[in-house]
């Protein structure tokens, strides 16, 4: 499975990859708890940066802010899978949203962080000076087994709309600026398995996202829009519980991510370009930001920054099919993603 191949180095990821992507420590556990569910979720949304809070158009769009609407369709389903840290860990997410009627909808999106094949070891003999001085009672680097950490995590969101006429100027002749107002709220639920201890808790976020339309004659996607988006995340400070003899708790603190968002359709080149930035605080502070160039509705290009790295990818949709791929780059390592996302 690995890339690494010399059991030591593969030994020393896998242990540093236990104590990054769990919660059981409590060095900071409100900071890191959970930190899987911050990993983001989609290539199209990753390829920009991450920066989705006011764009949030497509499937997993509940996932950055249960405000947004998912875009075109009555259905809309996708699915990714990213290796992480050279094939150490695994990264799956599942997304679906189902339209209710043009202005309500509910989602339910599913991530999972596998990290297999940790190497599980007896306690040291003697004492720390032997081992240092003699290297009696040093360890040969054998384990005595492995064992698995698995991290789940499913939110389920309803989402509603309405459009608002916002007349600027006098009523005789004032213009008319159509404005979209939705707003959403996810409940989720997170379960961790480290060897034999789990723990498990329940959250809630909020989303709310504003949408000016100039020009929007109640077409399925608006030719020209600026959104403003915010969500909380984390509204009651989620706590997991663990099955630990002193019934160890991790709290995660609240986040918030608001943003700003434009799209303009350039319509003799069939040219949509949509860019966003975002900005983190609370929990986790930093800031997010990408673009997309969509060419007649089927290739896309995008670019972005996420936590200080570059971003891109590209994307093709054909008949309600489309296929993203998005690279990130990392301290750790880079990472590719693909998604596969459908909708009708």
């Amino acid at each position: 499975m690995a890339m690494i191949t010399h059991p030591r180095w593969r030994t020393g990821w896998a242990l540093l990859l236990a104590l990054l992507l769990t919660g059981v420590t409590s060095l900071r556990a409100g900071e890191y708890a959970a930190e899987f569910t911050r990993i983001g979720v989609g290539a199209r949304a990753m390829a920009m940066g991450g920066a989705q809070v006011a764009i949030a158009n497509d499937a997993s769009a509940s996932y950055w802010n249960p405000a947004g609407s998912g875009g075109r369709g009555t259905v809309a389903l996708q699915f990714e899978h990213m290796p992480m840290f050279e094939g150490l860990a695994h990264y799956n997410s599942a997304c679906a949203r189902l339209a209710l009627n043009p202005r309500t909808s509910v989602s339910l999106n599913w991530i999972r962080l596998g990290v297999d094949d940790i190497p599980r070891y007896d306690a040291l003999l003697g004492s720390r000076f032997d081992r240092y001085t003699t290297g009696a009672g040093r360890s040969d680097g054998t384990p005595l087994g492995w064992f698995s950490d698995k991290e789940d995590a499913i939110f389920m969101t309803f989402q509603r709309s309405m459009i608002l006429d916002m007349t600027i100027g006098g009523d005789l002749a004032g213009t008319v600026l159509p404005v979209e107002f939705a707003f959403g709220v996810t409940g989720k639920y997170i379960h961790q398995k480290l060897d034999s201890y789990t723990g498990s808790g329940q959250g809630l976020d909020a989303g709310l996202l504003l949408r000016f339309m100039p020009g929007w004659q109640d077409q399925p996607e608006p030719q020209q829009w600026i959104s403003l988006g915010a969500a909380v995340h984390d509204l009651a400070r989620t706590q997991l519980s663990w099955n630990t003899a002193s019934d160890h708790k991790d709290e995660i603190g609240r986040g918030l991510q608001a943003g700003i968002a434009a799209s303009y359709t350039w319509s003799p080149l069939h040219v949509r370009m949509t860019a966003g930035y975002d900005r983190l605080f609370w929990n986790e502070t930093g800031n997010r930001a990408g673009a997309e160039l969509t060419f007649f509705n089927i290739l896309s290009v995008r670019g972005g920054w996420y936590r200080e790295e570059l971003t891109a990818g590209a994307g093709l949709e054909l008949a309600g099919f489309c296929l993203d791929y998005a690279f990130i780059g990392g301290d750790l390592g880079n990472s590719h993603r693909i998604t596969g996302a459908f909708r009708l």
